[in-house]
């Protein structure tokens, strides 16, 4: 059964590298039914409990500056679809957080936007964290110009729990395919050095094994500098929070990945 993919898109300049992504997704996969999102930011939303109250003629503003974005969303794919087949278009009001749970438990997979440190806290920063901790889905976060074809050469954040072994899970189905595999694992001074986790040796995936001093730089960007050293074009790794449920901080390096990866990143809490 092919797999569905949830492409949730915000802002245009964005747009076509992220069905880029999905569709690339969609080959590793062995196919694929691309779902594309869009969501439109209810008027009552923006209004904060101390500010004032939601004038009509607010509302309408904000409502055409949607119904604006939603036009040049649907004319992106519009486009895309006219090259690359078909994809399911849904267009839907409601807060980013709420749609996102919702629409992401259907699928197998989510395809978001990577939101960039100033813009975490924006729509894609508040539901990206929604589709990483309460949808229980793996998440491809791609950055604005993913590579054509990434996949080729993956980089595996280890570390030897859980939330790694999930996104490691993810990653099965292509990782057997791909022409390298290199597995990350940072490594505190003294610690003996870690081995290749037997669930990549159980599915005969060969794995290089690369450690990273810890404690010296902030590991988020010594991972991506190993990778780019290395000529990853995809990252796989777990996602990981320091706060309780639905009031999420981000892990260091979760939030640092978010900040900087300019090559797709497959992550799972």
């Amino acid at each position: 059964m092919p797999r569905v993919i949830l492409a949730m898109l915000d802002h245009p300049t964005a747009a076509a590298g992220l069905l880029d992504a999905a569709r690339r997704l969609a080959e590793l996969s062995g196919g694929g039914r691309i779902h594309v999102l869009v969501g439109r930011v209810p008027p009552a939303s923006t209004i904060m409990a101390t500010e004032e109250v939601l004038t009509r003629d607010r509302e309408a503003r904000l409502r055409a500056l949607e119904t604006e974005r939603a036009a040049a969303l649907k004319a992106i794919v519009d486009s895309w679809t006219a090259t690359y087949g078909a994809a399911d278009w849904l267009d839907i009001e409601a807060v980013a957080h709420d749609l996102i749970v919702e629409w992401g438990r259907r699928a197998d997979v989510i395809v978001m936007e990577r939101p960039g440190e100033h813009r975490l806290a924006s729509a894609t920063g508040q539901a990206l964290p929604a589709a990483l901790f309460e949808t229980d889905r793996p998440v491809l976060v791609v950055p604005v110009h993913p590579a054509a074809g990434f996949g080729r050469h993956i980089a595996i954040a280890w570390r030897d729990d859980p939330h790694a072994t999930r996104a490691v899970l993810s990653a099965l189905r292509f990782a057997g395919k791909a022409a390298s595999v290199h597995l990350l694992a940072g490594v505190h001074p003294g610690a003996p050095e870690p081995r290749i986790p037997e669930i990549l040796t159980e599915h005969g995936i060969a794995a290089a094994l690369q450690t990273i001093p810890l404690g010296k730089d902030p590991f988020g960007l010594a991972l991506l500098a190993r990778a780019h050293a290395l000529g990853a074009d995809m990252l796989v790794m777990g996602a990981y929070a320091h706060s309780p449920w639905r009031q999420m901080v981000l892990g260091g390096a979760t939030r640092s990945i978010m900040a900087h990866a300019d090559i797709p990143v497959l992550m799972r809490h």
